[in-house]
Formats: C-alpha cells, structure tokens, sequence
C-alpha cells in the first residue's frame, strides 16, 4: 500500500511538473490548498451538536465585548496532511524522507538537502500561519477534531475584566491575559458550554479538549 501511494506520488508530482508548479514544500503550496483542500471559517459547518455549544459560548464571549476572530472550523484531511508535515520537519521531528505520502498529495518534503528541507517546511507552516512554540508544542494532528467538525481555532481578545455568564451557574470574572492557555477562569467557562481549551496550542478548542 505504501508502496503504491509513494508511485501515485511521484505521478503527482510529474502533473505538478507539467503544470509548472514546483512540487517542493513552499509557501506557493497554500495557494494550491486553498484550492484543493479548503479549511472553513464558518461556525455554520462545524458538527450539529458542537456548533451549537460554540455558538452558545461565542455568543457569550461577544456580549461581554470580546472580539472573537474564528480561523479555522471544518477542515479538510488533506490541509491536515500539508498543516502537520512541514511542522514536524521545521522543528526538526522528523527527517524529511520520512514524511509519509498521502494520496491526491503531490508535495516533495525531501529537498535533497536537509537543510533547504526544513527551510521549506518552515516557509509553509509560515504560510499556513501555524501555531508556533511556544504558543503551540505540538505539530498539528493528522486526525485531528477539526476534520469531523468538532474543533474551533479562534483568538479573543478583550481589556481589563469582563464578567462571563457560565452556563447553569454564576457568572465568572475574567481578566486578560496573553497567554489564553492559562487562562483558567476563560477555559471553565468553555467547558460549561462544551467547549473544552487545548492547553498546548493557543487558538485550538474542540468537545474534548484535544
């Protein structure tokens, strides 16, 4: 299987050829992303159940006059794919051989040169505008909640304190903070509605909290 899927690779990447599109890792590759395998903004197309939770909280949040920037909801197994890759191979997790190749994929990980690899890498995850260390420590799931619609990637930003209504409970004050991971009183307002904080990624919520 592996086997084939690294064939139909190196296929892709003769059409990429044809087609005058560089098939090494690169920032060009979001334009081709942006095309092919699309990442939502809409709250509207997340999960039935968990897009009401966040509704419910996104509500909340704008009432007490947070501004709230949705970034990502829905998101497709291939963007997945292009969003952990050059993660790993920036930060230096894994060798870019060792990527392994994903059907409908034509991208070149391995440059030839371990260096230009990650420098690929990081010129893509730049691109995509991924979560970074410290503000993120882990590279983005392959499986991750926001492919079955059950994760929102989204910053909030207010000033001073505002007081947020818990659901079933007593309102809670919460004080800014630029850190959002540790932001506790912020993260158990989430949970109240089912909107559960990934404490290692900074923009990343979901119905579990991974």
């Amino acid at each position: 299987m592996e086997i084939d899927c690294r064939e139909r690779s190196r296929n892709l990447q003769q059409q990429l050829k044809e087609e005058n599109m560089d098939a090494r890792s690169g920032a060009h590759w979001v334009t081709w992303a942006d095309t092919h395998a699309r990442n939502s903004r809409r709250i509207e197309d997340l999960e039935a159940s968990f897009r009401r939770n966040g509704e419910a909280f996104l509500a909340v949040l704008k009432e007490a006059g947070a501004q709230v920037g949705v970034s990502a909801t829905r998101r497709s197994p291939k963007r997945a794919y292009l969003f952990h890759w050059p993660w790993k191979i920036a930060h230096g997790k894994c060798h870019p051989a060792d990527a392994a190749p994903m059907a409908g994929i034509g991208i070149r990980w391995d440059h030839g040169d371990v260096a230009k690899s990650r420098a690929g890498a990081a010129e893509l995850a730049r691109a995509f505008g991924l979560a970074m260390p410290p503000r993120s420590i882990h590279a983005p799931a392959l499986t991750s909640n926001h492919i079955a619609g059950k994760a929102v990637d989204m910053s909030i930003r207010w000033s001073g304190t505002m007081e947020l209504a818990r659901k079933g409970g007593a309102p809670v004050a919460v004080s800014w903070s630029p850190n959002v991971n540790a932001n506790l009183p912020l993260h158990e307002v989430g949970a109240s509605y089912g909107v559960l904080k990934l404490r290692s990624d900074a923009p990343h919520w979901s119905f579990n909290g991974r």
